[in-house]
């Protein structure tokens, strides 16, 4: 076999085929005859750019190959089985890749209250078309690029951007406290309202600018703040923001293709901060009624909860766990587990009738005693008789726990005894 044959054959079974094998078969016997030939150092150096060349953009094919066929993984049955179970949370989005879809069924209940999950039982084929870059739907998209350079105006995904940024504003408006100065609560609510419109605009292949979509909602706000000298209402800013950004919106021909584990922790930081906003909206707004018909903010019952007693007897022993572990190890930290827990109330018990483990049974008596003659229901003299006979059982049955605790106790030592 000859070294032209050689060659071929080795370059083949690598993958090289084709006019840029051609050319470097001439680059490798133009090269030993190259020397002291102007001419032919020209046609070697020409013959190894357009070698390059032709390699590079072979590589480039094969490498888009590549991407289109893992991208053609998306199936139809499966999209619609994961929108019937956990299409509220929008799992059959982040399945096509539309993650910014996804997030918006996720943080608005479906798609705003449902509505997107039931206008995806006809839209969902062409979300699988479109992720798995079907010939008649790019065909289909790029006759509409080059009929118009910008998208058509939709008035469902206005409508769409109008309610989420309308929601997202409200939503940061009601999680932010009123202490907070102005200037920080119109640039957070301005921010909540653009990134509502903002993912809505840029779902599938339209996309529209964020800092211009801002800079509006901004102005808008600041302007009708000084023509009504109060604070504006969300809807004026959504409304600029979402005609704003559909008067720069462009068509986005191509996906950015991310890995998997970077797309779950965005949308993990995402969803973290929705429920950081809902969580400060309840822990400002939200009120609890008491037994005597009285609301109190959940904020403050949360401060009046760390300092009662259940709190600190509960910090105290987990405190005294910790102290245990430290002292002897891991070994006797279950019985001390299960001592706090006091599983036969013992501990309890102890602290109705307000003795503690030393005690003795006769002075124990005298207390049961007098706490009985106290909070007889016969002989209390308060209105409230029914707490009177919650007591009284309450003291009962301290005293029988107590009671039934030193009987066992000397019923085992006397055994012991006889053995």
């Amino acid at each position: 076999m000859s070294a032209h044959a050689r060659a071929a054959h080795f370059l083949r079974a690598r993958g090289f085929s084709g006019s840029p094998c051609r050319l470097l078969f001439r680059l490798l016997f133009l090269l030993p005859s190259a020397q002291g030939c102007p001419w032919r150092s020209l046609s070697f150096f020409l013959l190894l750019g357009r070698a390059s060349a032709r390699i590079s953009y072979g590589c480039d094919k094969i490498k888009t190959n590549i991407n289109v066929n893992m991208v053609k993984e998306k199936s139809l049955f499966l999209t619609y089985l994961l929108w019937l179970f956990f299409g509220w949370f929008g799992l059959h989005h982040f399945y096509l890749r539309r993650d910014r879809q996804a997030f918006i069924w996720w943080s608005t209940f479906g798609g705003y209250f449902l509505l997107g999950w039931i206008r995806d039982i006809w839209r969902i084929p062409e979300y699988v078309d479109d992720v798995n870059e079907e010939t008649h739907y790019i065909k289909l998209l790029t006759d509409k690029i080059k009929n118009r350079k910008n998208p058509q105006f939709n008035i469902v995904r206005f409508g769409g951007q109008l309610m989420v940024g309308y929601f997202y504003g409200m939503l940061v408006r009601l999680a932010i406290p009123e202490e907070c100065p102005e200037w920080l609560i119109s640039i957070l609510v301005c921010t909540g309202v653009t990134m509502g419109v903002y993912l809505v605009g840029n779902i599938g292949r339209e996309k529209g600018p964020f800092k211009l979509t801002f800079l509006a909602t901004i102005i808008v706000y600041i302007a009708v703040y000084f023509l009504t000298e109060d604070e504006p209402g969300s809807m004026y800013c959504t409304l600029a923001a979402a005609c704003t950004f559909n008067w720069f919106r462009q068509y986005r021909q191509q996906y950015t293709h991310t890995s998997f584990c970077k797309r779950v922790f965005v949308m993990s930081v995402a969803i973290l901060l929705i429920c950081s906003l809902w969580l400060s909206f309840l822990y400002f707004n939200a009120e609890i009624t008491t037994e005597d018909g009285e609301k109190i903010k959940i904020r403050d019952s949360v401060n009046h909860f760390f300092k009662s007693p259940a709190w600190l007897e509960f910090k105290e022993t987990i405190s005294t766990l910790y102290q245990e572990m430290r002292k002897q190890g891991w070994q006797n930290i279950y019985d001390e587990f299960i001592k706090a827990l006091d599983p036969k109330g013992e501990a309890n018990a102890r602290k109705v009738l307000g003795v503690n483990e030393n005690t003795p049974e006769k002075e124990i008596k005298q207390i049961y005693k007098k706490l009985v003659r106290q909070w007889h229901p016969d002989r209390y003299r308060g209105d409230n008789k029914r707490d009177a006979e919650k007591k009284f059982m309450e003291i009962q049955e301290a005293y029988d726990i107590l009671t039934s605790k030193k009987k066992s106790h000397t019923v085992n030592a006397n055994e012991r005894s006889d053995f």
